[in-house]
C-alpha cells in the first residue's frame, strides 16, 4: 500500500467534489499528516502529486491552495505545464539534475533537470519538464 497515493486520493476527491474551493487553502503537511496518521514527508509527497496535476498552486503568499477550475487538466493532454509555480518575489530560481532520490520520488527518467525554488532555508523541487514559472508583476 503506497499511503502517499492514499492521502493525495482523499484530497483529491475534497476538491472534486466541492468541500474545498478554487482559491482556499488547503490543510498544511503536518495536518493532513496527523489526519491521515502518516509521516510529514508522505503528506509533502502527497501533494506535490496533486500540484504535478494541476489542482494546487503554490501562491504568492507561500500558502499551497486550490487551483482554478479551468487549470484542472487530470488525465488530458494539455499545452500549458501541468504545474505552474507562483514565485514569491524574494525566491531564487535554480535549475539542477536531480539527486537519485528526488528522481525516484518525482517518477523522473534518466537526463530530465529539477527546478528548485529556494526561499530562505526552504527549497522546493520540481521536475523541468512539467512546470512552469510565475513571477509576480513588478510595480510602476
Amino acid at each position: 500500500m503506497v499511503r502517499y497515493l492514499d492521502v493525495a486520493d482523499a484530497l483529491r476527491e475534497r476538491i472534486t467534489s466541492g468541500a474545498l474551493a478554487p482559491g482556499e487553502a488547503v490543510p498544511s503537511a503536518e495536518q493532513l499528516a496527523r489526519d491521515h496518521g502518516t509521516g510529514r514527508d508522505t503528506a509533502l509527497k502527497a501533494l506535490r502529486v496533486l500540484r504535478r496535476e494541476g489542482l494546487l498552486l503554490l501562491g504568492r503568499d507561500n500558502i499551497v491552495r486550490v487551483g482554478p477550475v479551468e487549470r484542472r487538466a487530470v488525465g488530458a493532454a494539455v499545452d500549458v505545464p501541468p504545474t505552474i509555480v507562483e514565485m514569491p518575489a524574494q525566491a531564487v530560481l535554480r535549475a539542477r539534475m536531480p539527486t537519485p532520490r528526488e528522481r525516484e520520488e518525482l517518477g523522473l527518467p534518466d537526463g530530465v533537470p529539477v527546478l528548485v525554488v529556494v526561499l530562505g532555508d526552504v527549497e522546493e523541487v520540481h521536475p523541468a519538464a512539467e512546470t512552469g514559472m510565475r513571477w509576480p508583476r513588478q510595480r510602476a
